[in-house]
């Protein structure tokens, strides 16, 4: 009913965890019970404690040593917290196996408070009766000893004196965490059926629950509340009240079963199950049974054994037990009943109300990450869908490709660690980054559309381009797209150009309808270039060229040789990226920022085939260093093939390329791997793979022709394989057609 399994599966036990049972005391020779207690102790068995006793007589005595509780509520209590399951042991549930308790590991702190002789034989709390100082006490002792928590199954009328209230805030303020059962004492209006109404009880709860929504709490203190077996609301249960509502949560509290007395103590008046064939007996042995019990008192100890688990797992809540509670307060499944509540008279809502206060406490959310879900790398939190996310660009999905990010830990918004399922994570992720890769069509349009004009002096030509601007009624302001221009000058065997916008010239064949993000085939528009050349005779040539644009900058060398049928180009190019990881992200997942530098060696050439077919392709390798994190032998590798030819009125042209892909390397991380005891995550060098999962590969077809009466055309398609190298990956295609003249 309320999920613990989700708990156990990540290993919660309670293991090391003390939880203090204020109650009746405990029985020690419980098969379920045995090693779950580290201590015991009485605070009537040396001061006198005043009471009532079971026939409401006042008393004031000192309890003998061999006085045992013969309701066994104390024990019913510590069994749902903790029993351990003795296997091979007859149980009246099940043969064969005994119960479980929610921490099953935790450690109990038995402490007997009730006034002596005050219980009756009906395993209920109202069958006994506890004095204000003797609970004292038996709080002061639980802190003393190193309690946790505190569970407390008990209640009373509020009354004037805050000796009880003060004890539980004091233990609230030295870092325990308390649990109190909300009471059992509602009651519907009564009407008599003569105008005599009987108001209705228990729609706040008792003493001292009532202050779990109280400052002073500091939000260490909780009531609970009881539901039945249909996850409804016990007619008996008190209910939230304003007040509390925020510190209220209802757990089970109806057929629970627990660990008791033996049938002999606890129900000596039935008869023996060998003198008759009822089911209303006792059986012939003397060994402790179990018992099916209800109230608010086990209710109480499923959210203390809850908070065991919550602190055992996630050590670093020990520190601020406060967090562990709010956890299980901001998880609790929300209770909603249209219909007005007999006791309060309101319906319960949706979120916190006065009559289930936060609703049901559900440990599958408790125990789930709630909130941003971090890993913490040394200079900076990121969320995992950052860290996990295809980078794009030359490096792809490394991140979940490598494998490195499986089994890290990571950490909800409550600090709280978990195993990182990377391959899962990674799965719910977008595969691709479409919007950073097509061209921006419009601007394509624009551009096509524009004006073009180109003027020659002698060696100087100089010509420039305006794209077409769009006028928007809507826009205040609108800039003018800035021009392009080309302006070229030989003198001797040299020869100078400048520009700004298109782009530097390359023998290796481009694809026009995607982008290379961080690097491009081409400086678009506002990108300044310039080339130097050197023609040293014999068709050798040598450039030399540089160009900007946005933080991303190039430079370098070709040495090469033109022929009349053949061309070729050897060198290098140096490029920095202020902006991004060679196209995408890297660095900034680590609390770097994304830049590049990179040291590419390329090779091109391009060759006229028989009369119409002109082949071209190249090949570049790159050493690529990432600043900011640790990388080691990073390479990356481009290349495209190309054919085209003469076709009817004009030019068709086929390209295969690989945009840049890295092939080599790997990031050495400063990885959370575990927490220690104290909560501070544990940190290790772990190396990553760099290399993306797939290979990206473009086709292209374009046809440029020109037609009568001025009209020119132009028609291509494309489409990318495994985009962003990321392997399954959905296709993307795209078409684009041109049709032109002058007007």
């Amino acid at each position: 009913m309320i999920g613990a399994s989700a708990a156990y599966s990540i290993g919660a036990t309670g293991s090391g965890i003390k939880v203090a049972v204020i109650d009746t005391g405990t029985i020690d020779n419980h098969p379920d019970l045995q090693g779950a207690f580290v201590q015991t102790f009485d605070v009537c068995a040396d001061t006198d404690c005043s009471g009532y006793d079971s026939n409401g007589d006042p008393i004031t005595t000192t309890r003998q040593p061999d006085d045992i509780d013969t309701g066994g509520h104390g024990t019913l209590v510590s069994g749902v917290i903790a029993a351990r399951r003795q296997d091979n042991y007859a149980t009246v549930i099940d043969e064969g196996s005994g119960i479980q308790g929610i921490a099953f590991e935790s450690s109990i702190i038995s402490i007997r408070a009730d006034s002596p002789g005050s219980c009756a034989r009906t395993g209920e709390d109202e069958g006994c009766n506890f004095s204000d100082s003797a609970l004292v006490r038996a709080i002061q002792y639980a802190v003393d000893q190193g309690a946790s928590v505190i569970n407390m199954s008990l209640g009373g009328e509020i009354d004037a004196n805050p000796g009880l209230e003060n004890a539980v805030r004091s233990a609230a303020a030295a870092g325990v965490l308390v649990v109190i059962s909300a009471g059992n004492e509602a009651e519907p209006a009564i009407d008599d059926g003569m105008g005599n109404i009987t108001p209705a009880v228990g729609g706040e709860p008792t003493e001292p629950a009532y202050i779990a929504g109280q400052d002073q709490s500091l939000g260490r203190v909780v009531a609970v509340g009881s539901i039945d077996l249909n996850r409804a609301i016990s007619d008996f249960s008190n209910r939230a009240g304003n007040d509390a509502k925020n510190y209220y949560i209802l757990a089970p509290g109806e057929g629970v079963i627990s660990t008791g007395l033996d049938d002999d103590i606890m129900a000596p008046d039935l008869p023996s199950c060998a003198d008759t064939t009822s089911n209303q007996c006792r059986d012939t042995d003397d060994v402790p049974d179990y018992w099916r019990v209800s109230g608010t008192s086990f209710s109480a100890p499923y959210v203390a054994g809850a908070l065991a688990l919550m602190l055992q797992t996630f050590p670093n809540l020990k520190d601020k037990p406060e967090v562990a509670l709010q956890i299980l307060l901001d998880t609790a499944d929300d209770y909603v009943d249209p219909d007005l509540d007999p006791i309060t008279g309101t319906a319960a809502g949706e979120g916190v109300d006065e009559v289930s206060g936060v609703g049901i406490l559900n440990l599958i959310r408790a125990f789930s990450p709630q909130g941003q879900q971090t890993l913490d790398f040394g200079a900076e939190k990121v969320s995992i869908d950052t860290a996990l996310a295809p980078s794009g660009g030359a490096f792809g999905d490394w991140a979940s490709s490598s494998g490195a990010f499986n089994g890290l830990v990571f950490q909800d918004k409550y600090e709280r660690g978990f195993v990182l399922d990377a391959d899962t994570v990674s799965a719910r992720l977008p595969m691709d980054m479409t919007g950073h890769r097509m061209v921006d069509f419009g601007t394509r349009a624009n551009w096509a559309a524009g004006e073009t004009h180109a003027v020659r002096a002698g060696n100087l030509s100089f010509n420039w381009t305006q794209a077409r601007l769009y006028d928007d009624p809507s826009a205040p302001y609108q800039e003018d797209p800035e021009s392009t221009f080309q302006m070229r000058y030989s003198f001797g065997a040299n020869e100078v150009e400048v520009g700004r916008g298109g782009s530097l010239t390359r023998l290796a064949p481009d694809v026009s309808l995607l982008n290379e993000p961080g690097v491009g085939n081409a400086f678009s528009t506002g990108g300044a270039w310039a080339k130097f050349s050197h023609h040293l005779g014999q068709g050798l040539v040598m450039d030399f060229f540089s160009a900007e644009q946005m933080g991303r900058s190039q430079s370098g060398f070709r040495f090469g040789r033109d022929k009349p049928r053949w061309s070729y180009r050897f060198g290098a190019t140096f490029v920095e990226d202020a902006n991004t990881a060679l196209g995408g992200s890297v660095q900034a997942r680590f609390g770097a920022e994304d830049q590049t530098r990179m040291t590419a060696y390329a090779l091109e050439g391009a060759w006229l085939a028989g009369e119409r077919w002109t082949l071209s392709s190249g090949l570049e390798m790159a050493s690529v260093d990432l600043p900011g994190v640790n990388v080691n032998d990073v390479w990356t590798s481009r290349w495209s093939l190309g054919a085209s030819r003469l076709a009817g009125p004009g030019r068709l042209s086929l390209i295969v390329a690989q945009p840049w892909r890295a092939e080599t390397g790997s990031i050495a991380l400063n990885a959370p791997v575990g927490i220690d005891a104290s909560g501070a995550l544990i940190h290790q060098t772990i190396n990553a793979g760099l290399t993306p999962s797939g290979r990206q590969v473009d086709f292209e077809t374009r046809y440029g022709f020109q037609l009568v009466g001025g009209w020119s055309g132009e028609t291509a398609a494309v489409v990318s394989t495994s985009p962003n190298h990321i392997a399954g990956a959905e296709e993307e295609s795209a078409l684009w057609f041109r049709l032109s003249t002058d007007w």
